[in-house]
């Protein structure tokens, strides 16, 4: 889960300790404090605008808790972006617009901003290896097992379990 830091609060009656998240799915979390949360509170991270990322990884007892800064920069930190969104291309996941105003809006925006570039480096890669410059195919564990047809410059994809495009028609 990542996001920016809404707010952090205290429950009334339990005393609990918590924060909100606008996380980059479009939802606000509702997170109560771990010894982790704690730990980078005390060291001065997770203020209120920072852009975090919260992981538990399989198996692990401990939460990772990353204070990647402020979200505003994080909105032109081209690095970051370009990142996130080649993960998200990977998944088979299309970073679009979804009309978001404020915070969300901006980082879906830059993520968008991002993938033509992306896009453009992977066809120009696909485009070099296949030897065609009209239309492609291109199956590459590194996207997860998921097909890929290139006409032009645009793309179309579909899972790795179809076994043709005809079954989206």
């Amino acid at each position: 889960m990542e996001g920016r830091v809404l707010v952090h609060g205290q429950d009334e009656q339990t005393g609990r300790n918590y924060l909100m998240l606008e996380g980059t799915d479009a939802k606000i979390h509702f997170i109560q404090y771990t010894p982790e949360i704690e730990e980078a509170r005390s060291r001065g991270e997770l203020r209120v605008n920072s852009f975090v990322r919260l992981r538990k990884r399989a198996g692990a007892t401990r939460l990772d808790v990353s204070d990647l800064g402020d979200a505003e920069r994080l909105l032109k930190n081209t690095n970051h972006l370009s990142e996130t969104a080649r993960g998200l291309l990977k998944r088979g996941i299309m970073p679009t617009e979804e009309g978001w105003g404020g915070w969300l809006g901006k980082y879906q925006g830059a993520l968008c901003g991002r993938t033509p570039e992306i896009e453009e480096k992977e066809t120009n890669s696909v485009r070099r290896k296949s030897g065609t410059g009209i239309v492609s195919r291109a199956v590459d564990s590194a996207w997860s097992g998921a097909s890929r047809l290139y006409c032009g410059r645009w793309s179309f994809f579909w899972p790795a379990r179809a076994r043709s495009v005809s079954e989206f028609t």
